[in-house]
């Protein structure tokens, strides 16, 4: 690999240990990338998780209760679709950044879609709205063309790849659930901010969190089209320099490349939900190179937490709320101190969904 500036993988877990702000050390800065970017959401709470382990407030607001359809965060469908929390004065950039392009998968025709069913949402979502409910009458609103029918349902509607990018669009907002149906809120009172370049800034903010990384990871993780990920990277193309983490090689501003080289070594002991930016934002290889292990971290369906000791992945935990027990299993023995950071990490957990402290377990 001539050519590649050699990063030490130390380092590079420093660096993303650092920048994302784990072990409530996170500052202004690092909070503000983190949620630029946004931070996965379910109806676990998972959201409020991953943010308590780097801050246990967001302003005046404690973690447990900033996320609603009044801010100071608020969770919509965001990257791939998926319910991510953001920042409310961050709703437009959001929009803008993500906006479909006729370069993405899907072209033209996908971005009047997306635009028709968005105006429809906005004329339905005018107070707290079913989803189901909203469905039905976008439904009913919009060209045949963009309606299918849905196995699942038994019924016409407008699927869901086109239904949550609409969404975004008409920057409706999640709150939260009423017996297990998910609630649709209109657009909330937010600064009017416009961004040049907001997918750029998108880049940038990525590359300051992450550190390496490939176009086709960027890709992968945004949802964007292949076409216009290159567009994107042939924007910064003069800017970036390639390095090499272990036997990988990957792309780096060079403004990064000092502070990345020179990152101390990641200390401390963390439980991350799934889906926390810590896991999702990365080569999942180079982060846990034993592949067992990364079947165990990275399931298919219900994955459970992870147990992060010195920026690696040393184990997963799960939540079992209905019993008030975090259920710890660690890949190897823990030194005592590192058990008693674990166990105060599952105290969070309980805390950043307003639950009772948790017994915990160790498998």
């Amino acid at each position: 690999m001539v050519g590649a500036i050699i990063v030490k993988r130390s380092h590079w877990l420093g660096f993303r240990w650092e920048k994302h702000g784990l072990g409530g050390a996170a500052g202004q800065d690092e909070l503000d990338d983190l949620l630029l970017l946004g931070v996965q959401d379910s109806r676990q709470g998972t959201a409020e998780q991953s943010l308590i382990q780097r801050t246990r407030s967001i302003g005046s607001t404690t973690v447990a209760e900033a996320i609603s359809p009044g801010g100071p965060l608020v969770s919509l469908w965001s990257v791939r679709g998926a319910p991510h929390a953001h920042q409310l004065t961050h709703l437009n950039f959001v929009r803008d950044a993500l906006r479909p392009q006729v370069t993405d998968d899907g072209g033209a025709e996908f971005v009047g879609a997306v635009d028709d069913v968005a105006a429809a949402l906005s004329a339905v979502v005018t107070g707290p709205t079913s989803k189901s409910d909203a469905s039905t009458w976008v439904t009913e609103h919009v060209s045949s063309a963009v309606v299918e029918w849905c196995e699942r349902c038994k019924a016409d509607h407008v699927p869901e790849a086109l239904f949550r990018p609409a969404g975004r669009q008409a920057q409706i907002v999640l709150g939260p659930e009423e017996r297990r149906v998910t609630m649709l809120h209109p657009t909330p009172d937010h600064p009017q901010k416009t961004i040049d370049h907001p997918r750029l800034k998108v880049l940038n903010a990525y590359f300051r969190v992450n550190g390496p990384t490939t176009r086709t990871q960027f890709r992968d993780w945004m949802a964007s089209g292949t076409d216009a990920t290159a567009d994107l990277w042939n924007e910064v193309g003069n800017d970036l320099v390639r390095v090499q983490v272990d036997d990988r090689r990957y792309d780096l501003p060079a403004s990064l490349v000092d502070e990345v080289a020179k990152s101390p070594e990641p200390h401390g002991v963390v439980l991350v939900p799934p889906n926390d930016p810590y896991l999702r934002q990365v080569d999942r290889t180079l982060l846990v190179p034993n592949s067992k292990r990364r079947h165990k971290v990275w399931r298919p369906l219900s994955g459970p937490g992870a147990l992060l000791v010195d920026g690696e992945v040393a184990g997963t935990w799960r939540y079992r709320r209905g019993d008030r027990t975090v259920a710890i299993t660690p890949f190897e023995r823990l030194a005592p101190a590192q058990r008693d950071h674990a166990e105060e990490s599952a105290r969070l957990v309980a805390e950043a969904v307003n639950d009772e402290v948790p017994n915990v377990t160790w498998d």
